[in-house]
């Protein structure tokens, strides 16, 4: 991890990245520490979280971290924060974890390959629709493709890189308008004004025929209904059409 700011110390077994300078604060989405949330945890003085968020070093420069797995973080203090980070990224409320000298922005970097790290991901950020939008529309697939590669899993689920594509494709929602995928929203600068939606909303958004294969038919019916009341578009689907003709 090149930050000049960050240096390796080895303590005991393991292999830590401490923090050198004045203070560092990493902004994490509240509801990311929900009790039923599973994506972040608080352990004494530590941080158990995903490593996907923005943090400020010294009160001034911002940084990313792009690191899709769990890590362990050392902090010192803590605050809260309700705005944006940057100009294109939207409000969110976050819970602020603030680290001083000497602690460490990964508690141990010798990280274990493993299996298990795909799975949830897949679980929690994707078919759970919690990958924060604080990562921009246009990472959400070299995310993904980080996390296979340090894993070492690229390659061996069996699935087309096009269609992983096509899945978070589907799954990224433009926030004003759900029923439409983001793709036809997106005009190269809006990188963060994307909603991720579970894969089990996908047919409720969609067109009645499809809503109605669901699990849930129940449900399904109620938002055929509510869409009708609402005058949103019906879509007619590819299979419609075929059976229409």
């Amino acid at each position: 991890m090149k930050y000049t700011f960050l240096k390796t110390d080895k303590v005991g077994l393991r292999e830590q990245y401490t923090f050198t300078g004045s203070t560092l604060e990493i902004f994490i989405p509240e509801r990311f520490l929900e009790p039923d949330s599973d994506m972040s945890r608080i352990l004494g003085d530590k941080l158990e979280t995903i490593g996907l968020f923005w943090f400020k070093v010294n009160g001034s420069d911002i940084y990313e971290l792009q690191l899709p797995v769990k890590i362990k973080i050392e902090f010192s203090d803590r605050s809260s924060y309700t705005g944006r980070l940057r100009e294109d990224i939207p409000n969110n409320k976050y819970a602020v974890f603030i680290l001083h000298n000497g602690d460490a922005f990964i508690y141990d970097n010798n990280h274990r390959k493993n299996i298990d790290d795909v799975k949830w991901f897949i679980n929690k950020c994707i078919e759970g629709a919690k990958l924060p939008n604080t990562v921009s529309y246009n990472d959400t697939y070299s995310v993904f493709i980080k996390l296979l590669t340090s894993t070492e899993t690229f390659g061996k689920l069996g699935v087309s890189s096009a269609a992983l594509e096509f899945l978070l494709e589907e799954l990224c929602r433009d926030r004003k308008n759900l029923s439409q995928p983001f793709r036809k929203a997106y005009n190269g600068k809006n990188d963060h004004s994307y909603r991720m939606v579970r894969i089990t909303k996908l047919t409720s958004l969609s067109s009645t025929f499809q809503s109605i294969t669901g699990e849930d038919i129940n449900s399904q019916l109620a938002n055929s209904i509510l869409r009708c009341r609402e005058h949103r578009e019906e879509i007619e689907t590819p299979i419609e059409k075929i059976i229409k003709y």
